[in-house]
């Protein structure tokens, strides 16, 4: 199938368009079954317009088997004919696989949205995929993908930098310690202009949602001032966000159209606040097949409205399935510290 002939958002004669979002699923050959059953069971509690795979989708798997990956994991949203996109997690890009060799694989499916970005800005999916009115082709919301990277050497590769990047690692006092990255700066500059540019077209300013899959360095204001963000959700861990601050936030603030930046990664937590305007959102880890917790697994419902309005909320698995949404204590070698017993 053509791009040019793939599926259209559109609003609904309501006025209302509905998004789930599923992160960190971890994937290899063997993945644990219980993955696609909760994601089924999301699917069919929230019935979304569109899906979105917030990064870590899998883990060392070549081209053949991230195929036969995709084909299985997202059968629901295939036999319900729900389009999808993805964004890339740290973990996607592993030593048997490239982004560049991902992402053919995943546009060759009919249902995916996501697209290869500009090749003269860093990363490979960043696009924006506009929302329609309901009764016209007028674009009234855009979703924004956007790559992010493993750790600061990428940074240091961009700048042609040789050191060891550990020179550069200097801890937030309230980071999580594990070296992660964000956006480039380039990344920013093409948001802003292509945001403009779709601006000017319109006539009008487009509120949009941004996804990415590592946080920008205010998701841990976040965990800091709680009260004052007016913080709903689990913060378990200290958040993962880049050291350094690519900008990224900056540059939506002074766009003035993004509602809320989503993003994976950081498996113990699910919070979400709001700061200056713009929601911050986490996005409990879906998976099985490595650390988290059974009552913060699931998914980010993303409610939008033609008026530009937002809401979300997580919709956790084991309020769907019970005790079906458990791990089997004997399938992971991390062993009982990474989930939490509701049940006797």
């Amino acid at each position: 199938m053509k791009k040019s002939q793939k599926p259209v958002l559109r609003f609904h004669e309501d006025g209302h368009f509905r998004i789930l979002m599923v992160s960190d699923m971890h994937g290899k050959p063997d993945f644990n079954p219980k993955m696609q059953k909760g994601f089924e069971a999301l699917i069919e509690k929230t019935r979304p317009d569109f899906i979105m795979l917030g990064g870590d989708q899998l883990c060392n798997i070549t081209p053949r088997l991230l195929k036969t990956f995709l084909e299985t994991v997202m059968k629901p949203a295939h036999d319900r004919n729900i389009p999808w996109a993805h964004v890339f997690g740290n973990h996607d890009p592993e030593e048997v696989m490239t982004k560049e060799e991902s992402e053919r694989v995943y546009e060759r499916f009919p249902l995916c949205l996501s697209s290869r970005g500009p090749k003269s800005i860093s990363g490979i999916p960043n696009y924006c995929i506009p929302v329609l009115a309901h009764g016209s082709d007028d674009p009234r919301y855009h979703i924004w993908g956007m790559d992010s990277f493993s750790s600061p050497a990428d940074y240091l590769a961009q700048w042609g930098r040789k050191e060891p990047f550990q020179n550069y690692y200097l801890r937030h006092g309230f980071g999580s310690g594990h070296p992660n990255c964000s956006t480039m700066f380039n990344q920013n500059i093409w948001y802003y202009q292509e945001s403009l540019r779709r601006e000017k077209k319109a006539g009008h300013k487009i509120p949009g949602l941004m996804f990415m899959h590592v946080p920008p360095v205010e998701f841990m204001l976040v965990g800091e001032n709680p009260e004052q963000m007016n913080m709903v959700g689990n913060k378990r861990e200290s958040p993962a966000t880049s050291e350094l601050n690519s900008g990224i936030f900056l540059a939506c603030l002074e766009r003035g159209d993004v509602r809320g930046i989503f993003c994976g990664h950081d498996h113990l937590n699910d919070f979400q606040a709001e700061y200056l305007g713009i929601t911050l959102a986490y996005d409990g880890a879906i998976g099985y097949d490595m650390s988290a917790h059974d009552d913060m697994r699931g998914g980010r419902i993303i409610d939008i409205y033609e008026n530009g309005e937002m809401f979300t909320r997580m919709i956790h698995l084991i309020d769907l399935l019970g005790k079906d949404a458990m791990r089997d204590p004997d399938y992971f070698e991390g062993g009982c510290k990474y989930f939490i017993r509701k049940f006797d």
